[in-house]
């Protein structure tokens, strides 16, 4: 029922008012007037006719009297209204301030959370992992029975519905994170095929050597070489698909900061409502108050009429048999039926009177209760959208708070997953590793060997080309040619052995940050370096000992032939005379077979 009304209404109800006081009007006037013939009467002289009419007039007077009682009417006054509800009872909440009957709920933001939920459910990365169908299927429940509270409401849920907006938004982002394996089964296909052409190249590697093939075997050493170098790209590109997944997943370790704000805003919701149905229930205690005083008051001032009627009645039957005395003795007590009559007339004066207070107050309590249930029953429905709203609330808690754990839940899952990942790719990248460290130093063992081997040759070559030079010998020419060549052999191989070297610093300085890892997950492994140093002094090793014999062997050589050329020179001491300059094969500056060979094996 609205308590405001248009200026037409409030005119209607004014003239309606205006007409009821006439008619109160004419009818006290009536009353008095047949009074005031009362008063005439008893001045007559004719006291017989006199009280004739006078009884008659006594009986006219009970009629309109009872009609005066009956028919005086009060409740088109207005007498009580909301203003002074509040006023006399001390209400604290304005009648804007509480829900009212014909209040529509707005839920139409809650009914788009469903919406969105079921978009959600549709997902297909909503089981990957950490399974999320449970959790929408609760949020979808959950809000299919805050919309069912709404509808009995006349709630706004407007506000309500953005809080787990953003906790819904943060559920499919997080369903939409990049899933590894996947994203690593393209790298994972190529590594296969490296490897497979690893092992293709060590089988064609074996059979070269064993031909004797050095050639062949050395080119299969450098595509080996450029295939494990493929193998740490492609372990690089691992790492990089990983650490875009982590970036991916980084964002969801804050969702705590997500529920607590929400719980903030469903806190503060809360505590608006339960302020709100505070003061309504206070309004109510009062309201009650009233009515229970109002009815105490009613019950007096219906008592008090009561009795003044009856006293009213008595005193009249008293006045009619007091007035029968005095026409007994109307010669005699003339004035005192006067003053009866004026008394008379006065007390139905002030009865009239009295009767109007008596209709004025019924009608302000009609009034008052009129007021008071409209406004109570505002207040209670008031009480009901709060108690509903605190319960939507804890719904759409409980909801966000079910979203965030799942989120933190496949968070979790992700990145243990993640650094599980990363653990067996920094061990597979230790592996690679491992081969391309090995190849590379097998390959500079290789090729220092074969400086080495160089730069004795160029010394055998310059001293051959010192002796040529020395006795003019023709071979000169193809000696410095060969020195030449030999030069050019070894800056080259000078240039391949530190291609070589640069490759495996490299290779070592870029697995320093994958070792760190290894170290700090407890992992216990050999360094390819300190593999590859035990390596070399094993080929060392064998080395002297195929030169000790190799050594040994041409000791026994050399001084067999020692001996032979003593006994040339014995000879030739006792058959010829002495030379004077040497010869340009042995003697002299040329020097002896032996002596060339002595010389050969110094260097």
């Amino acid at each position: 029922m609205s308590y405001g009304g248009s200026t037409e209404s409030q005119e209607v109800t004014l003239e309606a008012a205006r007409k009821q006081k006439i008619h109160n009007l004419k009818l006290k006037t009536a009353c008095l007037e047949n009074e005031e013939y009362i008063q005439e009467l008893h001045v007559s002289d004719w006291s017989e006719n006199q009280k004739q009419k006078l009884a008659a007039a006594h009986e006219k007077a009970a009629e309109l009297l009872l009609a005066v009682e009956t028919g005086t009417k009060w409740n088109l006054t207005q007498a009580y209204d909301l203003a002074k509800l509040m006023r006399v009872c001390g209400l604290e909440m304005s009648q804007r301030e509480l829900y009212k009957p014909e209040d529509k709920p707005q839920f139409m933001d809650v009914i788009g959370l469903k919406k969105t939920l079921q978009e959600l459910k549709q997902n297909r990365n909503k089981t990957r992992i950490v399974s999320f169908t449970g959790m929408i299927d609760n949020d979808i429940n959950k809000v299919e029975k805050i919309e069912e509270e709404l509808r009995r409401s006349q709630l706004d849920a407007t506000q309500l519905a953005q809080v787990p907006v953003s906790c819904l938004k943060q559920v499919e982002d997080i369903m939409n994170v990049t899933n590894i394996q996947t994203a690593l089964s393209s790298t994972e296909e190529q590594i296969k095929t490296v490897l497979a052409q690893i092992e293709k190249t060590n089988e064609i590697q074996q059979v070269a050597m064993a031909d004797g093939e050095m050639q062949v075997a050395e080119e299969q050493m450098y595509t080996k070489v450029q295939l494990q170098e493929r193998l740490i790209e492609l372990i690089k590109d691992k790492y990089q698909i990983i650490s875009k997944v982590e970036d991916e997943n980084g964002p969801f370790k804050r969702i705590y900061e997500t529920q607590k704000k929400a719980n903030q805003e469903t806190t503060q919701m809360k505590d608006a409502k339960r302020r709100l149905k505070q003061r309504c229930e206070t309004d109510l205690k009062h309201i009650h108050d009233a009515i229970q005083k109002a009815d105490l008051e009613d019950a007096e001032a219906m008592k008090r009429f009561a009795a003044q009627k009856d006293k009213s009645e008595r005193f009249l039957r008293d006045n009619l048999e007091k007035q029968d005395e005095c026409w007994r003795k109307i010669q005699d007590l003339e004035r005192q039926l006067q003053k009866l009559g004026t008394e008379r007339f006065e007390e139905v004066k002030r009865r009239i009177e009295e009767n109007d207070r008596e209709e004025k107050r019924k009608v302000e309590y009609q009034q008052f209760l009129e007021v008071v249930s409209q406004h109570k029953k505002l207040l209670e429905l008031t009480v009901y959208n709060c108690d509903l709203a605190i319960r939507v609330t804890g719904l759409t808690e409980e909801l966000v708070a079910e979203s965030c754990t799942a989120i933190k839940a496949r968070f979790d899952r992700t990145n243990q997953e993640l650094s599980d990942l990363k653990l067996e790719v920094n061990k597979e990248y230790l592996e690679f590793f491992r081969m391309l460290y090995l190849t590379l130093g097998n390959l500079i063992y290789k090729k220092e060997k074969k400086m080495e081997e160089l730069d004795r040759n160029i010394r055998s070559t310059h001293i051959q080309l010192e002796f040529c030079i020395e006795t003019f010998d023709p071979n000169a020419k193809k000696h410095s040619d060969a020195k030449k060549q030999l030069y050019m052999v070894r800056a080259q191989t000078e240039e391949e052995l530190q291609m070589l070297k640069e490759k495996q610093s490299k290779a070592q300085e870029d697995f320093q940050p994958t070792e760190e890892q290894l170290v700090a997950a407890g992992v216990d492994f050999i360094h390819p370096a300190d593999e590859q140093n035990e390596e070399v002094l094993n080929r060392r090793s064998k080395m002297v000992e195929y030169r000790a014999h190799l050594s040994k062997q041409e000791e026994v050589k050399i001084a067999a032939e020692r001996e032979e050329i003593k006994r040339s020179k014995n000879l030739r001491a006792a058959g010829q005379p002495k030379a004077v300059g040497g010869s340009p094969g042995y003697g002299g500056a040329g020097g002896s077979p032996a002596q060339i060979t002595n010389t050969r094996n110094d260097y």
